[in-house]
């Protein structure tokens, strides 16, 4: 019997049935406890199927990575759209990352997996590019918004950082605190510490310490905040509300 032959536009609703199937199983038993065979016995497919899309575990860790940063790029991409000043759509872009976050734990705690060289090392060479490409576009959407605060003078680098330095600390900074305080009740530990206020209040100290105009007390931040949110992320905000979930920044 010839075996069927699929389109290219159902070889990639297989692929990703498998990448679904993978994050329910990250979300089940942790990202350190997949096994390739725990994929398979989760998915309507062979085995030799399955290797057919991934040439193992990691190719398949950087495969669900890769998926993860086309969300953030959307997400960032927007942000970095909405006309308000840069240091308003560096904020709002960094509040759309803990969307991400909320939305796609899951994703969230499996990307930084996929850039260990251990993965990259054990991953085909195709999706190690496509990496590299969407890598190159979510640094764009973060470069982009800093170059204007530059060209319009609201932001000097410090004379010993690059912008991807600055654009680096940035980063950290907020995954640290959605990192930290992140939980589906929102709060860490017996302290009342609610992650997005704690995310607007690092922001801004960081913007204010690399005097960033306008600075904090030049200009309401929160009001200006809630407003672009309403406004970029609707749909995104309506996912979060039916999880119980509004954000609080005071």
């Amino acid at each position: 019997m010839t075996p069927r032959i699929l389109d290219e536009h159902s070889l990639k609703a297989r692929e990703q049935d498998i990448i679904d199937s993978t994050i329910a199983l990250i979300e089940k038993l942790g990202v350190e406890n997949i096994t390739m065979d725990k994929v398979v016995a989760a998915v309507p497919y062979s085995k030799g199927t399955v290797y057919k899309h991934f040439i193992g575990k990691e190719d398949l860790f950087l495969a669900i990575g890769n998926q993860a940063m086309t969300i953030m790029i959307d997400l960032f991409t927007r942000a970095a759209q909405y006309q308000g000043c840069a240091r308003e759509r560096m904020m709002l872009k960094n509040i759309s990352y803990l969307i991400y976050a909320i939305l796609h734990p899951s994703l969230f705690k499996t990307v930084q997996c996929s850039k260990s060289p251990n993965v990259y090392g054990k991953s085909s060479e195709k999706r190690v590019q496509e990496q590299g490409l969407l890598e190159g576009k979510l640094l764009g959407t973060i470069f982009g918004i800093i170059e204007d605060a530059q060209d319009k003078q609201q932001l000097t680098l410090p004379k010993h950082m690059d912008i991807m330095q600055v654009s680096f600390n940035i980063w950290a900074a907020n995954y640290g605190i959605i990192e930290l305080l992140y939980s589906e009740d929102n709060v860490c530990g017996n302290t009342p510490m609610v992650v997005e206020r704690e995310l607007f209040n690092q922001n801004n100290l960081i913007f204010d310490g690399l005097k960033w105009q306008p600075l904090a007390d030049e200009k309401n931040y929160q009001q200006v905040l809630e407003s672009a949110l309403k406004e970029v992320f609707p749909g995104e905000l309506a996912l979060l509300k039916a999880k119980g979930r509004e954000f609080k920044f005071s």
